[in-house]
């Protein structure tokens, strides 16, 4: 069973996939494979240059980040061209992960952007991981050291929470401690534990 993680900004994804690999989970990470694609030698290094000039190289010889997030935040096209690049790149190593997991009953990946790449398809089950935007934009302006302003705006940016609530075979609401957000994990896996064998005898 694969199980796509996505859900609002700051709404705690990458600590739902900590605590899954804590239970042994397999779990496929896109925005940190995104970032190979920024490193001189990805296969698409040279396509981004060309997309956006040689001045979006940092001084160490791969791609800056931080030039590269400044200029698709701010350019809707850039960004779409952006992604354009990236998606393929980071959908064809997640399924090569599944591949390599085939043997196991079930496994996910955390996909920030999974309803907007439409990634839907790819997946048995998709989960959301959502906050109240109070919860997010003060964790942005903790963890992330944003003003109250560009927390807003990356908040406002995103598709509507509440439609991709719509979307979930599942919602995990990350609002309290982690104590609780543990607990509902395990309710959660031993559900699909119980879906999964069922699918098995089927």
């Amino acid at each position: 069973m694969k199980i796509g993680l996505t859900g609002t900004i700051a709404s705690g994804k990458t600590t739902v996939s900590i605590l899954l690999r804590r239970r042994g989970m397999a779990v496929f990470n896109c925005d940190n494979y995104a970032k190979t694609a920024l490193y001189a030698g990805s296969q698409c290094f040279g396509k981004i240059v060309a997309a956006f000039g040689e001045e979006i190289v940092g001084r160490d010889g791969d791609i800056d980040k931080k030039k590269m997030a400044d200029l698709i935040f701010s350019d809707e096209e850039k960004r779409k061209q952006m992604n354009a690049i990236v998606h393929p790149y980071v959908l064809a190593g997640m399924r090569r992960f599944f591949r390599s997991h085939e043997n196991d009953p079930i496994v996910f990946a955390e996909v920030p952007l999974l309803f907007e790449a439409g990634w839907n398809d790819e997946f048995d089950r998709i989960c959301v991981v959502t906050c109240s935007k109070e919860t997010a934009i003060r964790r942005m302006m903790e963890d992330r050291g944003y003003s109250e302003e560009e927390a807003a705006a990356r908040y406002e940016s995103q598709i509507d929470p509440e439609k991709q609530k719509a979307m979930a075979d599942h919602v995990i609401m990350n609002e309290t401690s982690l104590k609780d957000l543990d607990h509902e994990i395990n309710l959660w896996i031993r559900d699909l534990r119980k879906e999964s064998a069922h699918g098995t005898e089927a």
